[in-house]
């Protein structure tokens, strides 16, 4: 009877080793099926990460580009700014001369009386006194 105990626990044993062998084999099965799935899952993965890389990559040209066509149109500004500067400098000095040319010109056709006749105190020349004027220096300076 003693053998035949042991016998079964024995067979037990073996019976339990059998069957822990089985756990890992189906275990060991079903990790091997999954790793194709892993694996496809990692490829995945590493594809995104190429792919958000060459997105990063093209933005940074992108980027670059932007940073370099903003320097060049600060750059024209600036010189745009530079030639408006120089234009209104231009432009005032051609009012002031141009101010200036206009009062002469209304000085040079203003006549003040010193002794002031009965119709005021300015006279100012006519287009006929001019041409008299004219034709008077013509005869006294004839050529």
């Amino acid at each position: 009877m003693k053998k035949m105990i042991r016998w079964i626990m024995k067979k037990l044993g073996k019976i339990k080793v059998a069957e822990d062998h089985n756990e890992v084999s189906a275990e060991r099965n079903s990790l091997k099926d999954q790793k194709p799935v892993g694996e496809r899952e990692v490829n995945g993965f590493e594809y995104q990460i190429r792919s958000k890389d060459e997105d990063i990559r093209r933005l940074e040209h992108e980027l670059a580009m932007k940073d370099e066509e903003m320097r060049r149109l600060e750059h024209e500004l600036a010189m745009k700014d530079e030639e408006f500067a120089s234009l209104r400098i231009a432009i005032r000095s051609a009012c002031t001369d141009l101010s200036s040319a206009v009062t002469a010109a209304d000085d040079a056709f203003k006549f003040t009386d010193k002794s002031p006749s009965k119709k005021g105190n300015e006279h100012f020349f006519t287009e006929k006194d001019l041409y008299g004027a004219v034709s008077s220096a013509q005869a006294v300076y004839p050529g």
